[in-house]
């Protein structure tokens, strides 16, 4: 698949839907007026659920983070077309999808270029789930076999080389025995090994001492251990 020019939008989409789509698509307006616009997802004030004539829907918008946010809330640089966050984002999570990881479906991508910047959306079939590790983690009640799933299915996107940026609490997502990574923003294919794969797992780690306000090592050891001791066991 690859990207094509429709008005002033660079565009990208799934095959079927490329006589269908517009650029309105990517617009919270459009959605809100024809009364889709269901809510935010999870909280994250740039990720909208709509719900779409194809089916339900996530809609991002892609914001900057850091230092350069305070230069631009949402303007990146432009390199090429093929650099753009958005495309690359949906790239990715298409090759997730022939390998069957429990990633996003891309649905659709829009890039808005004018002069030396761009800014761009992403759209994803909503991921049906009760709730984030990150909302887990924070309960009285938790179960070493959900951690051992989540190590699990870390595994499997470690064993195809697959890099997540942001490997998060809030970025993993729980459904009854189903465990599903979001969030692939400046993902990457990588050649396997334990360096860049430990860095995962550590940045995870933070994420939830930070979340928790407890422990790996003391009150959370017999989770973390659990989670860990998964991961290795499916690495391949």
């Amino acid at each position: 698949m690859n990207p094509f020019k429709k008005n002033n939008n660079w565009l990208l989409c799934q095959p079927e839907l490329t006589d269908d789509i517009e650029a309105a698509w990517f617009e919270q307006s459009h959605w809100l007026n024809q009364g889709r616009l269901l809510g935010a997802n999870s909280g994250r004030g740039s990720a909208w659920i709509i719900k779409s004539e194809h089916g339900k829907w996530v809609l991002r918008h892609y914001f900057r983070g850091g230092l350069y946010a305070k230069v631009s809330r949402d303007k990146y640089l432009w390199t090429g077309v093929n650099n753009c966050r958005a495309f690359k984002e949906f790239q990715l999570l298409s090759k997730l999808q022939t390998w069957q990881l429990p990633a996003p479906n891309p649905v659709a991508a829009r890039v808005n270029h004018h002069g030396l910047f761009y800014r761009n959306d992403l759209i994803m079939a909503q991921i049906m789930h009760q709730q984030t590790f990150g909302q887990y983690i924070t309960k009285k009640e938790q179960d070493l076999t959900t951690w051992r799933l989540v190590g699990k299915t870390i595994a499997l996107f470690h064993n195809k080389g697959v890099f997540h940026s942001d490997l998060n609490a809030n970025n993993v997502l729980l459904n009854e025995d189903q465990v599903h990574l979001i969030d692939f923003d400046k993902g990457q294919i990588k050649t396997p090994n334990t360096h860049w794969q430990l860095k995962n797992i550590q940045r995870l780690k933070r994420s939830v001492e930070k979340i928790s306000q407890q422990s790996c090592q003391k009150e959370l050891k017999p989770y973390w251990d659990a989670l860990t001791t998964s991961w290795q066991q499916h690495l391949t």
